[in-house]
């Protein structure tokens, strides 16, 4: 997301609102810093509040896809150990049909069943939807073939058109992260480091590490596997707590983040423009 003189991204006319959108924070702590995630995040909480989301890049290289994939289809294994290794998905509705309705109220739900697959089956059929949804770059022309704002300017246009679906796997228990202290691990890899997702919330200083329970997506992680256009539900985390989300592979994600200041004006918007007024019964 952010701002910018310029008005369009490979053709795509960019919404002027999502120009004037401010940039969360980004944050690119030294290898000294990355040692310690909740003092780091002491550090930056005060600045990266005041946009209610920031970015951090880390001072290690990731884990090379062919590992990551290799995690991550360990977990999905223990999940049906009978079977290889798969996971299902959700259809999400995308768009409405205005002549059905005079404003777009939400009233149903947007989460219907979907397939069962296999991380390549899933990558491949993704490719493809995004192949017909997305413009093609001119060859020879310089420049992102789809930047960010090009990307979101389709999507809000689409929530506003004709109604297609779109696919996505959430709240999946486990990690594309390896277990802690397994064997194999790149030295200079994330997951080698304090951030491991199925560890940093039983690091130094944080109270988590005092639950003497797992408890999926609050102190172990969970994995969401997605395609283009799908998306999350705004939403306040657990009991107020901080979240950590790690983008293994793919394409880049946007996200959306809300100063909690700002928190009751926006849920008023929403309620107001979203709902119709009405509460959401869903």
């Amino acid at each position: 997301m952010g701002g910018g003189s310029v008005g369009s991204e490979t053709g795509v006319d960019v919404l002027p609102w999502l120009k004037a959108l401010p940039l969360a924070p980004e944050y690119r702590p030294t290898l000294s810093e990355f040692q310690d995630p909740i003092a780091y995040i002491f550090k930056i909480e005060k600045e990266a509040s005041q946009y209610g989301i920031c970015k951090i890049i880390p001072p290690l290289a990731p884990s090379a896809k062919k590992t990551a994939i290799s995690n991550l289809n360990r977990s999905l294994a223990s999940l049906n150990p009978n079977s290889e290794p798969t996971f299902s998905t959700r259809q999400q509705q995308i768009g409405w049909c205005p002549r059905k309705q005079l404003h777009p109220v939400v009233r149903k739900s947007v989460w219907q069943s979907g397939e069962t697959y296999t991380l390549r089956q899933f990558e491949a059929k993704a490719k493809q939807f995004s192949k017909t949804r997305l413009p093609h770059q001119p060859s020879g022309k310089a420049g992102p073939k789809n930047g960010p704002l090009a990307v979101e300017s389709l999507f809000w246009k689409a929530t506003a058109d004709k109604p297609f679906s779109v696919e996505y796997a959430n709240d999946l228990p486990g990690s594309a992260f390896p277990e802690p202290g397994a064997a194999g691990m790149q030295d200079e890899a994330v997951g080698r480091s304090a951030w491991n997702m199925r560890a940093v919330s039983r690091s130094r200083g944080s109270l988590l590490r005092f639950m003497p329970e797992e408890i999926p997506g609050v102190t172990s992680p969970m994995v969401y596997i997605a395609m283009l256009f799908s998306w999350f539900a705004w939403h306040v985390e657990d009991h107020d707590l901080h979240s950590l989300n790690y983008l293994h592979l793919g394409a880049p994600k946007t996200w959306y983040g809300v100063p909690r200041e700002a928190a009751f004006a926006f849920e008023d918007v929403i309620r107001a423009h979203g709902y119709g007024g009405e509460l959401n019964p869903l």
